[in-house]
């Protein structure tokens, strides 16, 4: 089950005292109307979250001129925030009907003058650069069915935020700007407009450029913040995430130089949650450091950041992918991310299906010993920073098939013993490697190898410092060993070097 937990309900009530039709007009009474209590989620003191807001209570409180939409027995009405009051549209009003009655709602009724909100299905506005802007792309629905009219006459609507949110902030610039007081002074977000409470976004739907809000007060370094809500989705590896303009001085010490840098990589958003981003500035380029994850919808926040263990964040980004029943997890570590660390992760994976996850650590440089043994429930891994694989890294793994490590140029003695369902594994430019590595994998009739194009021959025989390069600094590529599809004393069924692949059975 998904975990969710809520956020807001300061009650509103309007007092609905006129039906719209005869029929409803003619048994109408102080009895029969419908008092209208609206909060973001259950179990709340607050209404609505403003979507900038720092604190719990900032987050939220409804703003006059807010307007919701209700829809029950096919008849709509929209309800705008006055004062303490909320005022129907053209003086239409809600009953109660005496029976089994559905209510739906949304908020808001659109998100710019192009859209036009509805049940189940919303936008957000490609500009968000002002409060009231953004505060219109922050999508929520509900349904709420009773059998009868409560006692109380009153309809309890907790809505369920559908965005999720961007928050982009300065981890440091590069020593490159030093002196020339780097300011980021636009963000572009980008992502798909459409919002569906239902039914995933249609992949052919476009990726669109938003302009973030850009918070009037900077953090506590001086630095500006920006927000932006998103519509949730899958990750895009191709795409543009973040368009990042920032603004230095120039030789004369006037704020006149500008460069936008771009950070590749739509990450996978979820609805109701915040992400905050903690970007590092080059002159040209710019990356993500860590990112803090914050279930929204209580401002309860998970620390992380470049000062800050990231490990919560990682265990917290397991237990909602598998409470969503997710195969494919990707979290963030610490470069160095000790045993003790591991441990957590695996014990956060325990409960999953064996042989189920498709999982990507990012970050991680250095991959402790036994930093997976006995994992069972790795179907694959994919490790894009690690360096160095530590030793028995991955010893019982015997359910993983693949492993993706391409920057990884040392392996540790039986990193991956009876892994006997292996398939496929990518490593980096080999430099050094322990001994009985693939002991219990059957390398010669499953395993297709993948080195680096830049791999050289490895010594004819194992040292008591390990497999090094040959000392001649012979490429592995074309080679004779790379025929016989021989690496590190195993015989494999296919390796590949760089554009060139060698079969052992061809």
């Amino acid at each position: 089950m998904k975990i969710t937990k809520y956020i807001g309900a300061l009650a509103f009530v309007a007092m609905l005292a006129a039906c719209s039709n005869e029929e409803e007009q003619g048994i109408n009474t102080l009895s029969n109307v419908v008092e209208v209590t609206a909060n973001v989620g259950k179990n709340s003191i607050f209404t609505r979250s403003n979507p900038v807001g720092k604190t719990e209570e900032a987050l939220s409180v409804f703003n006059d001129g807010d307007l919701i939409r209700i829809l029950t027995n096919g008849k709509t009405v929209n309800y705008t925030k006055s004062g303490d009051n909320w005022i129907p549209e053209n003086g239409d009003y809600l009953c109660w009907t005496g029976g089994v009655q559905e209510f739906k709602a949304i908020y808001p009724y659109s998100a710019s003058e192009n859209t036009v909100n509805t049940i189940y299905s919303g936008y957000v506005s490609a500009d968000q650069s002002t409060l009231d802007k953004i505060a219109k792309s922050d999508y929520m629905w509900t349904n709420r069915i009773e059998a009868k009219a409560p006692q109380d006459r009153m309809l309890e609507l907790y809505f369920q935020r559908q965005t999720a949110r961007v928050v982009v902030r300065v981890s440091s610039f590069g020593n490159e700007f030093d002196g020339l007081k780097p300011v980021l002074t636009d963000v572009k977000v980008y992502s798909k407009l459409h919002v569906s409470a239902e039914e995933q976004v249609g992949e052919n739907e476009n990726i669109e450029e938003i302009t973030a809000y850009k918070d009037p007060t900077p953090d506590e370094n001086g630095n500006n913040v920006f927000y932006a809500l998103v519509a949730p989705g899958e990750k895009k590896d191709g795409e543009n995430f973040l368009k990042l303009t920032v603004t230095y001085n120039d030789e004369d010490g006037n704020p006149t130089l500008s460069k936008d840098l771009f950070v590749k990589g739509i990450p996978a958003h979820e609805y109701a949650q915040s992400y905050t981003y903690n970007v590092k500035i080059g002159k040209d380029k710019a990356a993500v450091g860590n990112v803090n994850v914050t279930d929204w919808s209580t401002g309860s926040v998970i620390e992380g950041g470049d000062a800050v263990t990231t490990t919560e964040n990682a265990l917290l980004v397991i237990e909602k992918a598998l409470a969503a029943n997710k195969k494919n997890i990707e979290i963030t570590l610490d470069a160095n991310a000790d045993r003790d660390v591991l441990k957590k992760i695996k014990d956060a994976l325990s409960s999953a299906d064996v042989g189920s996850i498709e999982l990507t650590v990012n970050g991680v440089e250095t991959l402790c010993a036994e930093a997976f043994m006995e994992c069972t429930q790795l179907k694959s891994i994919n490790l894009p920073n690690v360096k160095s694989i530590g030793q028995s890294a991955f010893y019982d793994c015997y359910n993983m098939e693949a492993v993706n490590a391409p920057n990884a140029t040392s392996i540790g003695d039986m990193a991956f013993v009876s892994c006997s369902r292996l398939r496929k594994v990518t490593l980096g430019n080999i430099s050094k490697a322990g001994t009985e590595i693939f002991y219990f994998c059957d390398t010669e009739n499953a395993i297709d190898l993948v080195l680096s194009g830049d791999q050289r021959k490895m010594s004819d025989k194992y040292t008591e410092t390990g497999w090094e390069p040959d000392p001649d600094g012979e490429n592995y590529k074309n080679s004779l060993e790379h025929h016989n599809c021989d690496f590190l004393d195993y015989r494999f069924k296919s390796i590949s070097c760089g554009d060139r692949i060698y079969y052992l059975y061809s």
